[in-house]
């Protein structure tokens, strides 16, 4: 906001608010897209490069090495997933959160693994709070993805590692967790 100053009549100042200038273009007429190229590597589509990934000069010249669609499939929204899933998991077992929360993106058996971890003595929560670092999805069918990640605690790191199945009535969940 910027103030103006204005003279009446009697020549008195006074002072209005007057609202800052629109610098931007209204908000529904932008539409952020987030790039795609790490997502769709993790989730198995070839990688557009000019070379077959081999060292030296071994490979065939002149072939890419990557023809085709991926051999490997595509399971589309696991890694949305496994980002938000994971993000739960931490909350529960940095005691944040309660693990009834859970319930829809975990196993019973995971389930109950994350619950008595919850409760459990961890002397890395002194460490202070878990914060994501880095997470990988590697597509083992469309249907089902194994996922890893590393996670900060102070000046310590952890991994996690967890197996994702898509089932048709209730969506992804994680059906194996194991945490390092």
């Amino acid at each position: 906001m910027t103030i103006d100053q204005h003279v009446d009549k009697l020549h008195t100042p006074q002072r209005f608010l007057q609202p800052a200038p629109q610098c931007e273009p209204p908000a529904d007429s932008l539409m952020i897209r987030r790039p795609s190229a790490r997502t769709e590597r993790v989730l198995g589509s070839a990688r557009r490069t000019p070379h077959s990934g081999t060292s030296g000069h071994g490979g065939t010249p002149g072939l890419s090495g990557i023809s085709g669609p991926s051999a490997e499939p595509v399971a589309p929204g696991a890694d949305v997933f496994w980002n938000t899933s994971l993000r739960l998991v931490l909350e529960v077992l940095d005691q944040r959160r309660s693990p009834a929360h859970l319930k829809s993106v975990l196993s019973p058996t995971v389930m109950e693994l994350v619950q008595r971890l919850s409760v459990s003595h961890d002397p890395t929560r002194g460490l202070g709070a878990a914060r994501t670092h880095r997470t990988h999805v590697n597509t083992a069918s469309p249907c089902a993805a194994e996922v890893c990640a590393t996670f900060r605690r102070g000046p310590r790191t952890f991994a996690i590692a967890a197996r994702i199945e898509n089932t048709d009535n209730k969506g992804w969940m994680v059906t194996a967790l194991h945490v390092v």
